[in-house]
């Protein structure tokens, strides 16, 4: 009797302890995420960028196990094509209405999958000028030549009072000017170049991205885009592929670098370096 209760309790003994550091294990592996490296494009990464991208990547490395590995390019025709072809996962670089005019002439799908940050376009000098009431007659305006930005450019111009466009034109062009007083000279660079141009042209409007990197301040800007219910084709995205729930470890994956993004850290940095003139969109209510 005593040797069959010994070896019934040493056999429950040895089973469970076998069974528990299994299921305890099976628990602890289920727990951790699985580590994976997404793959997000930029344009060249300023200060601001690098102290943004940061912030999120300690979140998304801590809360979801990933790796976010950044491809920098110098133009914005590049990102969406890369995502297109599948060299990246996803980018972050573009408004609304970029993507959407991008789909459009390239036949393409890529899906905004998040709101990131507003940043007015902004006119800027280095001709003096406080105003831009005192641009002088002849003044050559230097613009951004992609459909969006030119379009953008030339009305803010109208909204600054310098010249009126064609009413209904959706992606205003030169061609689309019915009036300018100042007989503004409009010039078409590109977009990393419209900086470079302040030292040929009166005045040019920069992009956000391309501003402290040319040494510029945003708040030295002539005339700043207003901020208002008709600003949201302007509010900047991270996008990926139409097919980007598919597979479900990234998209695990994408939403924590959302979470990461939309954080109050995230908001504070985005004041912090555009001197309080670019704003969080993700919770933001245009008026």
């Amino acid at each position: 009797m005593r040797k069959k209760y010994f070896l019934f309790v040493f056999g429950l003994a040895l089973l469970t302890g076998l069974v528990l550091p299994i299921f305890v294990g099976r628990t602890t592996a289920s727990a951790k995420a699985k580590a994976i490296t997404v793959k997000v494009g930029v344009m060249t990464m300023d200060d601001e960028d690098k102290a943004e991208w940061k912030v999120i990547s300690k979140y998304a490395k801590k809360h979801g196990n990933v790796t976010i590995k950044f491809v920098q390019f110098t133009d914005y025709s590049q990102p969406n094509k890369a995502l297109e072809d599948g060299n990246i996962d996803l980018n972050a670089f573009q408004h609304y209405d970029f993507l959407d005019n991008w789909n459009k002439e390239n036949h393409g799908d890529i899906k905004a999958i998040a709101k990131t940050v507003i940043a007015p376009i902004r006119l800027y000098t280095k001709k003096g000028y406080k105003s831009v009431k005192d641009l002088p007659k002849g003044a050559q305006i230097a613009i951004p030549n992609d459909a969006t930005n030119e379009g953008r450019s030339l009305v803010a111009l109208q909204t600054a009072g310098l010249i009126k466009l064609k009413k209904g034109v959706t992606l205003a062009t030169p061609s689309d000017i019915t009036s300018n007083p100042k007989k503004l000279k409009i010039t078409l660079v590109d977009a990393s170049q419209t900086a470079r141009s302040l030292s040929s042209v009166d005045a040019a409007f920069v992009n956000n991205d391309f501003v402290l990197a040319a040494g510029l301040k945003f708040k030295s800007a002539i005339y700043v885009e207003p901020v208002n219910k008709s600003s949201k084709q302007w509010i900047n995205v991270i996008a990926a592929k139409p097919n980007y729930k598919k597979n479900k470890a990234k998209y695990a994956a994408y939403k924590e670098i959302i979470k990461g993004y939309h954080q109050k850290k995230v908001k504070q940095l985005i004041k912090k370096y555009s001197d309080n003139t670019s704003m969080a969109a993700w919770n933001l209510k245009l008026k």
